[in-house]
């Protein structure tokens, strides 16, 4: 076929070939170099996994929904799900974990997107504040299933009034006969206030700590007289119950006495007898002579007793001790105590002391 110009001359048809191809090839390119400019290249971090692909999306959101990746509602996510992305975006996925928290008597179960145990109490405005101890560190990276324990300390300085019982002082007399008694003076107890460093967990009590003790009331002693033929050379025994505090320690004793204190040793000074001696260094009841074991008149102290001896004005402590031995010199109210020397004997000399016969 041919085609006719302007000037009525044939027209090759094969130029109008060229031109129809040459126009759809540049609209072709154009279309696609449109398309080309609407794509990205795209990468999403999710957790340890890692994504990259090419989308035509326009947000956040629209490249998770293209993907199929779900969201829970702790999870964080940048940017955000409506920001716009371009060209080489970056999608970060931060996965929120599973934690419990236990504060005090209170409970929690939550999740959270935060790296450290600090940034997750932050998150749940929990306050720790003074005395607050936790079963982690703050600074630790907050893991799967973790277990956060709060707990608050507290103490506080407790006053608690007690009885102090009081002592009952028997005292020889010969205005009554033999076996007759007479209470000169009625007894009242008086009141005595310890005082406690309590330590509490959580507001529960963990430790209860003996501070010091003072006389709030001051008992009153109760006298007895009893009567007697002649007057005994011992002075009477305090029978009366109570605590004893030592060095922080309490003791229970059931009666005092005080009494002339002397030392020995195993001297033959003090025992007359020397090493090889049938009974060298052992004592009338077959203990051991050493610090700790002192004689005693049997009438006024029993043979046996567990006692606790202090000088009467405090100056001085013996301690702990054990009625067992006697001696031809200790009569009545006195004591001879045990040291390792006889140096040591002639410095103690004779000392007034008070004696706590412990229950």
């Amino acid at each position: 076929m041919r085609l006719i110009d302007k000037d009525g001359k044939p027209r090759p048809s094969w130029r109008l070939i060229v031109i129809a191809v040459f126009t759809i090839i540049v609209s072709a390119l154009t279309i696609s170099g449109m398309v080309y400019a609407m794509s990205k290249q795209v990468s999403i971090v999710d957790g340890v996994n890692l994504i990259k692909f090419t989308t035509y999306a326009n947000n956040t959101a629209e490249v998770l929904a293209e993907k199929g990746i779900v969201l829970s509602e702790a999870d964080v996510i940048k940017p955000e799900l409506y920001e716009v992305i371009t060209d080489g975006a970056e999608i970060i996925i931060t996965r929120a974990k599973n934690i419990t928290i236990i504060d005090g008597d209170r409970s929690f179960d939550k999740q959270t997107a935060k790296k450290t145990v600090n940034e997750a109490l932050e998150q749940f405005e929990i306050k720790l504040g003074q005395g607050v101890y936790l079963n982690v560190q703050l600074d630790d990276e907050v893991t799967d299933d973790m277990l956060i324990e709060i707990t608050r300390k507290s103490e506080e300085m407790v006053e608690e009034d007690v009885p102090e019982p009081f002592k009952t002082i028997k005292k020889p007399t010969t205005k009554l006969k033999e076996g007759q008694t007479n209470v000169v003076n009625e007894g009242a107890d008086g009141v005595l206030t310890k005082l406690y460093k309590v330590r509490y967990d959580n507001g529960e009590q963990v430790s209860k700590e003996f501070i010091s003790k003072k006389i709030k009331v001051k008992p009153v002693d109760k006298i007895v007289e009893y009567g007697v033929k002649n007057m005994p050379e011992t002075a009477a025994v305090t029978y009366h119950g109570g605590v004893k505090v030592s060095r922080g320690s309490e003791m229970r004793y059931k009666a005092t006495i005080k009494v002339t204190a002397s030392a020995y040793d195993l001297s033959y000074q003090s025992t007359g007898k020397r090493p090889g001696d049938r009974g060298y260094g052992v004592t009338a009841t077959g203990m051991k002579a050493q610090k700790g074991v002192i004689a005693v008149d049997p009438r006024v102290i029993p043979l046996g007793s567990r006692l606790y001896i202090e000088a009467a004005d405090g100056s001085w402590t013996y301690g702990n001790a054990v009625a067992g031995d006697t001696g031809s010199s200790i009569k009545g109210n006195k004591i001879d105590v045990f040291v390792d020397s006889r140096s040591e004997a002639m410095r103690f000399g004779r000392r007034t002391a008070i004696v706590y016969i412990l229950e």
